[in-house]
């Protein structure tokens, strides 16, 4: 799977899976990119709080979300005296990139609605946010966090 068929699988399990944003673009990158199968199994369940702008918060973005969790899985770290650098800068990356593309990383500022509130649901499902916004913004982030993956390498624990 490329890059362009991790950012396809994304939207498919977002679209029509029942999968939430960060849950999709996690699972996503896991199907293409985690040496163990049952990583990919987890991944919904570890991405699930982070869905809808944090469980309905408006912070972050839950795609985003995903892609970071799946950047920390592949190439954080495994204790406290191992180096964050190439993490961070991963995340760093993505991030800007991110907040270049969409102009916010943020759900309440992409989506202009309040998932706290009845009325913000509403107005997500009236306006079709999941698939006109949401569901191409998973496919971004899962596909700018592959690049990343395909650019960093390996990650160096694993060698």
């Amino acid at each position: 799977m490329n890059r362009i068929d991790v950012a396809v699988r994304a939207g498919e399990l977002f679209e029509s899976n029942g999968l939430l944003c960060a849950e999709s673009v996690l699972q996503a990158l896991c199907e293409r990119n985690c040496a163990q199968a049952a990583w990919s199994g987890f991944a919904p369940r570890m991405a699930s709080g982070f869905c809808s702008g944090v469980a309905r918060t408006g912070g972050m973005c839950g795609a985003l979300s995903g892609a970071i969790m799946a950047l920390g899985l592949l190439h954080g770290r495994d204790s406290g005296q191992a180096s964050l650098e190439a993490v961070y800068a991963m995340v760093q990356e993505l991030v800007n990139e991110f907040q270049e593309r969409f102009g916010a990383v943020t759900c309440a500022e992409l989506t202009g609605v309040d998932f706290r509130t009845a009325e913000g649901q509403q107005a997500f499902r009236e306006r079709n946010l999941k698939l006109g916004l949401c569901v191409p913004m998973a496919r971004a982030s899962a596909e700018m966090a592959q690049r990343l993956l395909d650019d960093f390498g390996a990650d160096p624990a694993s060698e």
